[in-house]
């Protein structure tokens, strides 16, 4: 296991531990005792490790050895060559040869598909530096940092990401297709199955974008039954526009949706809860009603 130094002025994570070979080598550093050793690490950051290297012949591995005790260590590296921070200059061409080494994994325009595949998603939490070095890979393809443009490329290892359980990447992917984003050619339907895709293995975002696609017939068969199923889905995990989207749909009694001012005031207020300023309209619009079905909601939101 490795760790990740802290610089003690600002906590910042800088660099990791040094193998302890180069500490054992007295031809490079005295011998010290590991409390002195701590010490100094404690202030090393990949800047100083590059300056290190340029100091004495036996050194000139140092970044390559310390960024190998890890994994965590490399994407650290690797982040701190593309944003040119912890005292390294910006290098998005050597950042991407460590994001690459993280990934495992070789992608190819030849053999990318763009067409949904369904997978099992992966938590926020067990999204390792492997899966987000694939996600880091496409975005670099798709912006040119560090190689020319190749949206395609960038595409393939958005989808890689994907394939190994990152729904962020899929919900990326849709919205690059719906947009027409990087040069790439828009085509509703990529991205309403990408937005399908994600929703249903429990992407909020793309569950309300779906919904929307779903509303508008965009990539889709128009459905508004449908639609205000994918739009309830999405308000009950949160989503502020999507509570904002039933609370219109009581109002004007579609979907196969009673009409409802009572319903439609209870889900407005809640998006205005959460800040959403068409919610805070809709309540004043229907303030005769909203004062009887939430008493001092005017107060409660500050409007």
């Amino acid at each position: 296991m490795c760790t990740l130094i802290k610089n003690k002025k600002d906590g910042n994570r800088n660099g990791p531990e040094l193998p302890p070979l180069y500490f054992e080598n007295a031809s490079v550093f005295p011998t010290l005792c590991s409390e002195m050793e701590s010490h100094i690490l404690s202030y090393l950051n990949w800047g100083d490790y590059a300056r290190l290297a340029s100091l004495h012949s036996s050194l000139s591995s140092i970044i390559n050895d310390a960024a190998a005790q890890c994994n965590d260590a490399k994407w650290t590296l690797a982040q701190s060559l593309l944003q040119g921070k912890n005292g390294l200059e910006k290098n998005a061409t050597l950042a991407m040869k460590y994001l690459e080494e993280l990934a495992g994994v070789q992608v190819s325009t030849e053999s990318f598909d763009p067409s949904y595949e369904e997978v099992t998603p992966t938590s926020i939490q067990e999204i390792d530096d492997n899966i987000a070095s694939m996600r880091q890979l496409g975005k670099c393809y798709l912006e040119g940092n560090g190689v020319a443009p190749d949206p395609t490329l960038g595409l393939a290892w958005l989808q890689q990401a994907y394939l190994h359980g990152d729904l962020d990447s899929a919900h990326e992917t849709a919205v690059i297709y719906e947009y027409g984003k990087y040069g790439v050619e828009v085509d509703i339907y990529l991205a309403a199955k990408w937005f399908h895709g994600a929703a249903k293995a429990g992407n909020v975002e793309s569950m309300a974008e779906y919904a929307m696609c779903l509303e508008l017939g965009c990539g889709v068969e128009q459905s508004d039954e449908e639609a205000l199923e994918w739009y309830r889905k999405a308000a009950e995990l949160g989503h502020i526009t999507s509570n904002y989207s039933v609370g219109e749909w009581f109002e004007c009694a579609r979907g196969g949706l009673p009409q409802s001012d009572t319903e439609a005031v209870l889900w407005y207020f809640k998006a205005a809860s959460m800040g959403d300023e068409d919610s805070k309209r809709a309540l004043k619009r229907l303030s005769d009603i909203a004062r009887i079905v939430v008493p001092g909601w005017a107060s409660a939101l500050n409007v």
